[in-house]
């Protein structure tokens, strides 16, 4: 069996819980899997409606790993239960995994994975990479894919914003968007669409002219379609991330949420040619493939954690 242990984040949401379910869901054709999470009444929800096996803890250095071949983590922190729960495995024989993003803290593991630079990401996103894709000459098409933990009236000021510059939108909503809020901004803004439940945001991104993310896993998500993107900066770390992203010309930082207005929106994207967009998506595709699972099962394979 390989146990997934991954929670809810304060910070990214389901970021991390949605790449191990992903490749959770993969794994459990070849061997038994479970999700180790924290108690959370929405990340329950989450993996429920992904009919994944799932066990719900208070203390994760609990858990029994007698027939576990392989623990792999993808947190932000490790806490002092995760660290015990990881001695626990080293010295069981367990052979232990790090997906690690943008960071993060290393730790005493087997096997350390960049999840930033192998881009684990839903093999749909690998289908949009090699598809031809055609510019428009003005951006008029904006995918806004903020989190899963945007408020609603930060949701709103974005969509009110974007509105009044004439866009056509698609949002991806988050975990406190509630149905009613769905209803009363389509009836608002006309122009405004919501993704319903699927697999992944692949064609979401790759039919949008402009991608409006936050500073994290979304960064790969809008370049493997080659979709240039404006990166919001939230969170603690996500400057550095941002900085990295526009040096390799796949988009344009923005900053912060709050320093969004109509004026600055047009101003941002004002150096966004079509010849510039272009090359953005070209840079993007470039650098994530969209190969990174299966880079990840190999190393698992080369290691004799899968057959």
């Amino acid at each position: 069996m390989i146990v997934f242990r991954a929670d809810l984040s304060p910070q990214s949401g389901l970021s991390h819980l949605r790449r191990c379910a992903y490749l959770a869901a993969l794994l459990k054709k070849k061997t038994g899997v479970l999700l180790c999470c924290r108690e959370d009444k929405k990340a329950a929800k989450f993996l429920a409606e992904r009919n994944l096996p799932a066990r719900f803890v208070k203390d994760p250095a609990a858990l029994d790993l007698a027939e576990v071949k392989a623990l792999i983590f993808d947190l932000e922190i490790f806490s002092l239960a995760d660290i015990s729960l990881l001695e626990k495995a080293r010295q069981a024989g367990t052979k232990v995994v790090q997906i690690l993003g943008s960071g993060d803290a290393t730790q005493p593991v087997d096997i350390q994975v960049n999840g930033d630079a192998s881009a684990l990401l839903h093999h749909k996103f690998r289908h949009f990479n090699q598809a031809r894709r055609k510019y428009r000459k003005n951006i008029k098409n904006v995918f806004i894919n903020l989190g899963d933990l945007l408020p609603y009236r930060d949701l709103r000021r974005v969509i009110d914003t974007l509105h009044r510059l004439r866009c056509r939108m698609k949002v991806a909503p988050g975990l406190s968007l509630k149905k009613a809020d769905k209803r009363n901004l389509m009836k608002i803004y006309p122009g405004v669409h919501f993704c319903g439940r699927s697999e992944s945001p692949a064609r979401a991104y790759f039919e949008a002219d402009l991608a409006l993310v936050p500073a994290g896993e979304a960064i790969l998500e809008a370049a493997a379609v080659g979709t240039p993107a404006l990166y919001f900066c939230q969170e603690p770390g996500q400057e550095a991330l941002a900085a990295a992203w526009v040096g390799h010309q796949t988009g344009l930082r923005f900053g912060e949420l709050e320093a969004l207005t109509i004026d600055s929106f047009r101003d941002t994207i004002a150096p966004l040619t079509l010849e510039c967009r272009e090359a953005m998506g070209a840079a993007g595709k470039k650098l994530v493939d969209g190969l990174g699972v299966q880079r990840f099962f190999k190393v698992l394979k080369e290691n004799g954690i899968i057959e």
